[in-house]
């Protein structure tokens, strides 16, 4: 029996509370109604010849009704009830100035589908115990008020069960159009609520996104908050070795263990890949801090299992405090460069945002040449130069140089890349630049090789180590190359040797696909590493420069020598040929010529000059040696 109930209660309509503007436009909508009949009654009653007074009289109650039901100050029951018992009445006066017509009962039914309206069951019971009321007790106790033939008057018990039985159907076909209606609503409820959700929230973690995060902390009031920005230290570990799948259920676990650990009022959202941002309200920088040191101790203990290998993570953190009439999202980027500045101090370790701070200023300082660096490839104002690499021994006339990028100042002065290069690692412009100058270079190739043989004169290019590997930058080297039409072994690519042994497989794979293409290639800076020499063979390499450090020590510090002639011997050992960086006068460079490195560069053997000048000097007419 109780099942039964339960699955009836589920049945019938909630009787939920309408949403304000909604209850709003259907009581409006009632009222109308209710007018109407106040005033279609009005008239009736005179047509039915009861004068004007008679017809006042009628109609009164359902203008006191009325007037209750639009008086905004009684709450939302008040007035649904005021205005029920309104329509209901309306029923009862059109019966009784009909002379209890049986047709004009059918207006009790009308009405009780009205009520439905408002989707509540106290006003919908109040119009069925009308109508109840009606009939059972004034149909009893004066029918001829009610029904207008002598059957009912003679026996209205009976009459009175039998039109409580066409109310009671008419009740449980409005109950069922009110369920109808309320599911759909329900419905679009929980879809309207779902795409509410869905659009603050990350689909994957489940806290805020950063369009609904930027929306709390302006909506946040005037009195002092925080902001701790937080990126995780070691991610990418996760990721790159099990897959994406790991790291998402990595980035949950951590996401949980920051949401249990914070206030219940804080606001935690997902600003990134593995970038988190907090709003602490009412809280000082130095409580943020506290803040931000427990959530970097507690992501550091957590160890994530998977696939019979243990993982853990870091957290570097960043802590901006946001005053009265700070402006917010300038608060927002602050605490993101103190965050940057934790990392770039070790990772691991919480970096609080203070007047003075030397590294938030050089951080707006990258902040400042990333833009002026994305406006000067925008609008072509990146500089090349050209340096020559030339044989120690007798020069044969080829032509064998690396290509430089500068960078055209306002003043139209140039500025070297040690000034914007570190912008444009911290912002991920590299790649931007790679392409910008394998683009450039191409292109004013493409002008001095139409109608003229190349030779054998070969132009190096720098890759920097997030361009190392990126399958959509060997296609644009591939589509250039064709365009331009420029011969692949005009073209010598170089790479660090700490980049392309931090992941000698892919370095491998890249540099067979440019040497495929009939490309030269070099690794640059060899030396600098711990492991080179073990990584050496590896690498399908045309040429080996010998790294600066120690080429500058070369006559003075015997180990330095001992080293350049090491890579040399051992290069020459697997037919590579050397070259010796940072060559800055004849002595090192006769020291060069006696271990027999193949060629050198530095301002000892030839300044960088510009490349557009270099190529109107060195036109093609001249002929070139082979190289």
């Amino acid at each position: 029996m109780t099942g039964w109930l339960r699955r009836l209660a589920r049945a019938l309509p909630s009787g939920r509370p309408l949403p304000a503007r909604e209850w709003n436009l259907r009581h409006r909508a009632i009222l109308w109604i209710l007018g109407l009949h106040i005033a279609g009654l009005f008239v009736f009653a005179l047509v039915r010849g009861h004068g004007v007074g008679g017809a006042t009289l009628a109609v009164i109650p359902l203008g006191v009704a009325f007037a209750a039901a639009a008086q905004r100050v009684f709450s939302r029951n008040v007035r649904a009830g005021a205005a029920t018992l309104g329509l209901m009445g309306s029923s009862a006066v059109l019966v009784q100035l009909g002379d209890g017509v049986i047709e004009m009962h059918f207006h009790f039914f009308v009405m009780l589908f009205v009520i439905t309206f408002y989707q509540q069951w106290r006003a919908f019971l109040i119009a069925a115990g009308f109508v109840l009321a009606e009939h059972a007790v004034v149909g009893v106790l004066a029918p001829q008020l009610v029904y207008d033939h002598s059957a009912a008057q003679h026996h209205p018990v009976q009459w009175a069960l039998v039109h409580t039985l066409f109310i009671a159907g008419a009740a449980v076909a409005a109950i069922v159009n009110w369920s109808f209606a309320d599911r759909a609503q329900n419905a679009e409820r929980r879809i309207a609520a779902r795409l509410e959700y869905e659009a603050e929230r990350d689909p994957l973690t489940g806290v805020y996104n950063r369009r609904e995060f930027d929306r709390r902390l302006d909506a946040a009031d005037d009195g002092t908050h925080a902001i701790v920005f937080l990126d995780l230290d070691r991610f990418k570990i996760v990721n790159d070795s099990c897959g994406h799948a790991a790291g998402d259920t990595l980035l949950c676990q951590v996401t949980d263990l920051m949401r249990d650990t914070l206030r219940a009022g804080d606001v935690l959202a997902r600003v990134g890949g593995d970038e988190f941002v907090i709003l602490l309200h009412g809280s000082t920088a130095e409580q943020a801090a506290v803040v931000a040191e427990r959530l970097r101790r507690v992501v550091g203990q957590h160890r994530f299992p998977y696939q019979g290998r243990d993982f853990s993570v870091g957290l570097s953190a960043g802590v901006a405090a946001v005053h009265e009439g700070d402006d917010r999202q300038a608060v927002m980027r602050a605490a993101d460069a103190a965050c940057y500045a934790a990392k770039h101090h070790g990772r691991n370790r919480v970096h609080v945002v203070s007047a003075g701070d030397k590294d938030l200023a050089r951080q707006g300082g990258q902040a400042h040449w990333a833009e002026r660096l994305m406006n000067a490839m925008n609008q072509n104002t990146l500089v090349l130069y050209y340096q020559p690499i030339v044989p120690t021994a007798t020069p044969t006339g080829a032509r064998f140089g690396e290509l430089l990028v500068r960078m055209r100042g306002d003043d139209g002065g140039l500025i070297g890349p040690g000034v914007f290069l570190p912008a444009a690692e911290r912002y991920n412009l590299v790649t931007a630049i790679d392409r910008w100058v394998i683009g450039a270079a191409l292109e004013r190739l493409a002008e001095r090789y139409r109608g003229a043989d190349p030779g054998d004169e070969v132009f190096s290019i720098n890759l920097s180590g997030s361009s190392l590997g990126d399958a959509s930058l060997l296609q644009y080297i591939r589509d250039e190359l064709e365009e331009h039409g420029v011969p692949p072994r005009a073209i010598c690519f170089e790479v660090t040797e700490t980049v392309a042994v931090g992941d000698v497989d892919r370095a491998v794979a890249f540099i067979r696909e440019l040497r495929a293409l009939g490309c030269q290639f070099a690794l640059d800076d060899f030396g600098s590493g711990l492991s080179g020499f073990t990584y050496l063979k590896q690498f399908p390499a045309d040429l080996v420069k010998i790294d600066g450090s120690f080429v500058r020590g070369i006559v003075r510090d015997p180990l330095d020598r001992a080293v350049v002639e090491s890579v040399h011997r051992i290069s020459h050992e697997m037919g590579l040929r050397t070259i010796a960086e940072f060559v800055e006068d004849a002595e090192i460079l006769e020291a060069l010529r006696a271990i027999g490195v193949d060629y050198a560069q530095g301002y000892g053997t030839g300044v960088p000059v510009p490349f557009d000048g270099w190529l109107a000097e060195h036109a093609l007419d001249v002929p070139a040696a082979a190289f």
